[in-house]
C-alpha cells in the first residue's frame, strides 16, 4: 500500500474551501518563497522542529540520536545534513518535555481515510470535504492520487491547495477528482517569479490556463506579498491573467508573520524578508481594484 509524507492534518478547518473541511498537508514543494507560512513544507523529507521554550535541558535528544546530528555549545544546534535522512527518530521520542518534534510522518491512503471519516458529519450541512494543501501535494503524484480516488469513491467533495509548479501531465491525473483547484498566483512577471520562488512563470501559469480550457473550477488565490506583489499595477495584471483564463473567483490573502518562528525552529538555515501587511483600508483598495475587472473578489 503507498504511503505518503504528512506534515499536518487540521480538522474542523474553515479555510482553503468551503464549509467545514479536513486539510491535508503533503511534504514537499519544488518552490522556495520567502514569505512561506510552512517552511517545514519544502523539503519532501522529515524533519526536526525544536522550541526553545519548552526544553528543560535534560539531554535526552542528545544521548538518542543516533547520527551525532544534535550539540549544545553557545545555542541548540542540529545538522540537518546529518539528520534529514532519519528513519529513526529517537530523539524526539525521548523528548519528555516536548521540545523537539518532527515535520512529517508517514500515512498510508487508509491512515487518512479513518481521519475523513471520522469528520464527514460535518461535510455535508456545511458543504465542506477535503482539502490537499502543502507544500505542494503534487510532488507525491501516486499516493495523492490514491487518496483523491478513495475520498470521490465514498462520496466527498474535494479541493486541491496548488502552486501548479509540476508537469501538467501530473495535474491532468487530478482531474477526475477535484471539485476545486485553489490555484496560486503569486506574479506574471518572470523574473520577479523566478527570483522570489524559484519558479517559471511559463510552467505556473501556464498550467493554471490549461487546467482551466480542461473545465476544471479554479479560485484563483494572491497571497498579498509587500516589496513583491502589491502594487496595484502587479495586481492588476494579475487580475487580467485570471479574467483571460475565465476565471471568476479571486481571494486576497494578506500576508502574516504566524511562519516566520519555524525558520529558525526548523533550522532552515535562512530568515524571511521583514515585512508589513497591508491594513484593512490597503486591502479594499486592491479588491476594488479586482471587482472592476469583473471579478468576484474576497479576503480569503
Amino acid at each position: 500500500m503507498a504511503e505518503g509524507i504528512i506534515f499536518d492534518i487540521q480538522r474542523f478547518a474553515v479555510h482553503d474551501g468551503g464549509g467545514i473541511r479536513t486539510n491535508i498537508f503533503f511534504k514537499g514543494c519544488p518552490l522556495h518563497c520567502d514569505w512561506c507560512s510552512n517552511p517545514e513544507s519544502q523539503s519532501a523529507h522529515p524533519q526536526p522542529r525544536y522550541k526553545k521554550e519548552k526544553c528543560i535541558g535534560c539531554g535526552s535528544c542528545i544521548k538518542n540520536c543516533p547520527h551525532g546530528a544534535i550539540t549544545v555549545t553557545d545555542a541548540y544546534r542540529i545538522d540537518t545534513e546529518k539528520c534529514m535522512r532519519c528513519e529513526v527518530l529517537s530523539c524526539a521520542k525521548q523528548c519528555y518535555a516536548q521540545a523537539l518534534s518532527i515535520c512529517g510522518a508517514s500515512y498510508t491512503v487508509e491512515d487518512l481515510m479513518k481521519i475523513i471519516r471520522r469528520d464527514r458529519m460535518f461535510y455535508g450541512s456545511s458543504g465542506g470535504g477535503v482539502t490537499v494543501s502543502g507544500g505542494e501535494a503534487v510532488t507525491q503524484t501516486e499516493f495523492l492520487v490514491e487518496l483523491l480516488a478513495a475520498c470521490k469513491a465514498e462520496g466527498l467533495t474535494t479541493a486541491r491547495e496548488t502552486c501548479s509548479a509540476c508537469s501538467y501531465d501530473k495535474i491532468r491525473r487530478t482531474l477526475p477528482y477535484i471539485d476545486t483547484y485553489l490555484c496560486d498566483i503569486k506574479h506574471t512577471d518572470p523574473d520577479k517569479l523566478r527570483e522570489e520562488t524559484g519558479g517559471d512563470a511559463g510552467i505556473l501559469l501556464g498550467n493554471i490556463r490549461a487546467l482551466a480550457q480542461d473545465g476544471a473550477h479554479i479560485v484563483a488565490r494572491v497571497p498579498m506579498i509587500p516589496g513583491f506583489n502589491t502594487e496595484l499595477s502587479e495586481l492588476r495584471s494579475i487580475g487580467e491573467f485570471a479574467v483571460s483564463c475565465g476565471i471568476r473567483e479571486i481571494d486576497l490573502l494578506n500576508f502574516h508573520r504566524l511562519g516566520v518562528p519555524k525558520y529558525e525552529e526548523c533550522f532552515i538555515g535562512r530568515k524571511p524578508k521583514d515585512r508589513i501587511p497591508l491594513t484593512e483600508e490597503e486591502l479594499d483598495i486592491r479588491l476594488e481594484l479586482l471587482r472592476g475587472l469583473g471579478l468576484e473578489a474576497k479576503i480569503g
